[in-house]
């Protein structure tokens, strides 16, 4: 048994996993046959046998230098990314906000539209305005055929359906089949994922833990939740339900969602978090309700960031959200709880990418579920799948 573990593998199987590596190769960046060979580990004469097979599935072409690029004697050929490959789609659909984006294969944003809608708008209305954002942005992507379209939504997702949404507004939305809503809708193949999951995908990918594989999102805006991403793939947990570290009543983050964490420090109305960031920022440096009230939220926020942060040991807690803009304001009362909180603690930093961090989450999870279908192809068929989405899924 020893021995046959160490037994290369079978010559069809192996030339399939090697187009596999060149194609994720070159879709980064158009690369040469010898950069091909060198990191891929092949050969000359196998690298350029396999991207002749890509050439002729339709994966790849050559292409012009990248910019800068010069060359003393004859310029060598660069391979990379045909231009009707196709793009994947990401819906990312909030209960006041939704945005639609679209990205070549390599990961690199074709179009990208959002429009603010009510909250309290019927689960029928925020559908057709999703399907008609996302109609907009294909007919301004010209990259060949859509693969994949995510779509993310507040809520916990299992098996495309909403089955849990512990937040206000969106009425009608728990229990819809959004996978099955969105497929017939767009005629194409929907994944579905929580908003916060996306939104920690997002900031591992491009944002501020791009650096890290490790990741804890914490989700600060008019909900409160957690996420997190390891070995650069979202947690899902149980039903996918990793991360609902709010419903523990002793954290009070339900308090931040209510805003009745500082209702003792003002006199008649409390504060909206908006107005009371807002309010810090303007406020005199002797005003010790907004000082109080801004170290109150620090607090609260730490006790179940800390929770997530001991349970998973992360490199990185992203702050996202609405008030992430406002992360100046309680960054340094946060870092020090969480450091008498936690013996081992990770970078924390603010977002990087604002709003946008969920659409880019839910792109790179198309890609993902692209590239992990090539990979079961690889190993589970006799084939290796040409440029249509209808090779790849059958």
């Amino acid at each position: 048994m020893e021995r046959e573990s160490c037994m290369p593998a079978p010559k069809r199987l192996q030339r399939r996993a090697n187009m596999a590596r060149v194609l994720r190769y070159c879709l980064e960046s158009p690369r040469t046959l010898s950069d091909i060979a060198q990191q891929c580990s092949i050969t000359r004469p196998a690298a350029e046998s396999v991207v002749s097979d890509l050439a002729d599935l339709g994966w790849i072409t050559e292409v012009a230098p990248p910019q800068g690029f010069t060359s003393l004697g004859r310029p060598a050929a660069f391979y990379g990314m045909a231009t009707d490959a196709g793009h994947v789609l990401s819906l990312d659909i909030g209960a006041h906000h939704i945005t639609a984006m679209s990205a070549d294969l390599s990961g690199k944003i074709l179009d990208e539209r959002s429009i603010n809608i009510d909250e309290d708008c019927s689960a029928d209305t925020r559908i057709d305005v999703a399907v008609d954002l996302t109609n907009e942005v294909r007919e301004h992507t010209t990259c060949g055929t859509a693969w994949t379209c995510a779509v993310a939504s507040p809520g916990v997702q299992h098996d495309g359906r909403v089955v849990y949404f512990g937040g206000e507004g969106m009425p009608g939305w728990q229990g819809l089949a959004l996978d099955q809503i969105f497929s017939d809708r767009l005629g194409v193949r929907v994944r579905t994922a929580g908003d916060c999951a996306l939104g920690a995908r997002g900031e591992s990918w491009k944002g501020a833990a791009s650096q890290y594989s490790d990741v804890v999102f914490i989700l600060a805006g008019r909900r409160t939740g957690a996420a997190s991403v390891i070995d650069g793939r979202v947690r899902e947990g149980l039903m996918g339900s990793a991360g609902l570290i709010g419903e523990l009543p002793c954290i009070r983050w339900k308090d931040l969602e209510s805003e009745t964490f500082v209702s003792h420090r003002f006199a008649g109305r409390t504060p909206t978090r908006e107005e009371l960031f807002e309010g810090a920022l303007v406020a005199h440096d002797g005003d010790a309700d907004y000082q109080g009230a801004i170290a109150e939220y620090a607090h609260i926020l730490a006790q179940g960031t800390a929770a997530m942060i001991l349970a998973i040991a992360p490199q990185c807690v992203v702050i996202g959200g609405q008030f992430a803009r406002y992360a100046s304001l309680f960054y340094d009362q946060l870092v020090d709880d969480l450091t008498d909180l936690c013996p081992f603690m990770p970078h924390v930093a603010a977002s990087t990418l604002g709003r946008r961090a969920v659409a880019l989450g839910g792109i790179r999870l198309g890609l993902d579920d692209i590239f992990d279908q090539i990979t079961r192809l690889v190993t589970h068929a006799d084939y290796f799948p040409s440029i249509s989405p209808n090779t790849l899924w059958k």
